[in-house]
């Protein structure tokens, strides 16, 4: 499971960093800074509707492309602890969104830094959760696969 997921996360990401430089009709035009906090998710809340496509592009679309990143423990257990994760993830998402801005390619916006968190949380407690369920043996997995506890249970 963790080379499989290793793999799909490699090509997730360039996906996902060409996708906020160059997909969704981004054009080289100007770049926007916005800093203060809800600004744009009151904006989304109060004039789209719940299911229009700018809500879900802007609001829960910012959410769900993110849980995926939840689930970084599975290839380092140092991942696995969330202040760790957390203060990384943060720093990488707040670096893109500065650099859509430094190159003119998209908004540095704060509330995307909530949101992109927020969906990087679910997908931790999702994996906190799998495992305390132990769904497709996941401990166990999760078990092996790190360094000392691989060695004891391959003698």
């Amino acid at each position: 499971m963790k080379r499989y997921y290793a793999v799909l996360i490699s090509f997730y990401t360039i996906f996902l960093i060409y996708m906020m430089f160059y997909g969704c009709g981004r054009h080289p035009e100007y770049g926007f800074l916005q800093l203060n906090p809800f600004q744009s998710i009151k904006y989304f809340l109060n004039y789209h509707q719940f299911f229009s496509e700018r809500f879900m592009v802007n609001i829960v679309g910012n959410i769900l492309v993110f849980i995926p990143f939840g689930w970084l423990g599975i290839l380092d257990k140092r991942l696995n602890k969330l202040p760790l994760l957390l203060f990384l993830f943060i720093t990488w998402i707040s670096a893109i969104e500065l650099t859509q801005y430094y190159t003119a390619r998209g908004t540095a916006d704060v509330d995307d830094v909530f949101l992109n968190t927020f969906g990087m949380l679910i997908g931790y407690f999702s994996l906190k959760l799998v495992t305390w369920l132990n769904i497709a043996n996941i401990r166990l997995e999760l078990e092996m696969g790190y360094g000392i506890n691989s060695y004891s249970y391959n003698r």
